[in-house]
């Protein structure tokens, strides 16, 4: 008797505490328990931003995309010209005018270049170098379009002067148009077509004395020494959900802007205004060259993927004696 009893005893006791912790239980339910109110571990690795309210996962700055001249087998240079009045490029340019935290690309980069932490460099027509030859001096930038300003030396140097502008004078607003330079190529290594960004360049559009709408490219920026500043600012690039949100590092990196072909790589070193002199005869070679781009990728792609396959066989074939 007293076996059944311990028996039956130790049944029970097993029921009771299996109710306790099945899930949907009362003890599980309960608000403010220990298994409920647990606070959810971060990761030591994520580190918040400078912006407010976001954080950048890992807040690592991404690593820039390399071209190996010794692993390229087809390279070509597409240049792109981003109306900023198109919806898809419209995150480069709103708000025009700065707002609190929030301000467009081209407000970031001014501020950037006038307190010295980013150097951009001098327009040229079909040429582009990144030395320090060619560094923009800001102060005639500004007095090239009477951008009023104030200079003090840099603390941090005191051999170079730090510009300070007036947000309202900013002339964010009229820069409504960005070329920007991409880089097609096949890497052998692990036998892609990528896509770099490799620069792009703010243009101001504005009245000139004659009252004709002029074009001004005001400076090359290249995307590597810029891509931490574009890493840390983010914009919004759904117009019904505002809190999905990327930088503008990876709005470029996966090209989810919209950008017309005004030139790619050749030999005669030409746009396709130096050759087609009407709004149709444009249009249509920049239809071609599109089309044009994606079958060459296309054909390369496929080619150098059938290559390693054919080798593989050969060798098959070798090992078992036959020719």
């Amino acid at each position: 008797m007293k076996k059944i009893a311990l028996f039956v005893f130790a049944l029970f006791s097993s029921l009771i505490i299996y109710a306790q912790l099945a899930p949907g239980s009362a003890a599980t339910a309960r608000p403010g328990t220990a298994a409920q109110s647990r606070p959810e571990q971060k990761s030591s690795e994520q580190v918040p931003s400078d912006l407010p309210g976001l954080s950048l996962e890992k807040n690592k700055l991404p690593k820039a995309v390399s071209i190996q001249a010794d692993n390229i087998l087809w390279q070509r240079d597409v240049y792109r010209m981003l109306d900023l009045t198109k919806e898809k490029n419209a995150p480069l340019y709103h708000p025009a005018q700065p707002d609190g935290q929030r301000k467009n690309l081209f407000s970031m980069l001014f501020e950037l270049v006038a307190s010295n932490q980013l150097a951009v460099y001098e327009y040229m027509d079909k040429k582009e170098v990144f030395s320090d030859e060619y560094k923009v001096n800001m102060e005639e930038l500004l007095n090239r379009f009477w951008i009023p300003f104030e200079s003090t030396p840099d603390p941090k140097n005191p051999t170079l002067m730090v510009y300070t502008v007036d947000e309202a004078d900013i002339p964010s607003q009229e820069v409504t148009l960005y070329y920007v330079k991409e880089s097609y190529f096949l890497d052998q290594r692990n036998s892609s077509i990528r896509m770099k960004t490799i620069a792009f360049c703010p243009v101001l559009v504005r009245e000139d004395e004659m009252g004709e709408i002029r074009r001004y490219p005001l400076f090359w920026v290249a995307f590597d020494t810029a891509r931490e500043a574009l890493s840390r600012q983010t914009v919004s690039t759904n117009k019904y959900n505002s809190v999905n949100r990327i930088s503008l590092y990876d709005f470029f990196v996966q090209h989810q802007y919209q950008g017309d072909i005004y030139r790619v790589s050749n030999l005669m070193d030409q746009n396709i205004m130096d050759y087609c002199s009407t709004p149709e005869e444009i249009a249509a070679e920049q239809e071609r060259l599109e089309k044009e781009l994606q079958d060459i990728t296309a054909t390369l792609w496929n080619a150098h993927k059938k290559e390693p396959a054919s080798k593989g066989r050969k060798s098959s074939a070798n090992k078992t004696g036959k020719p």
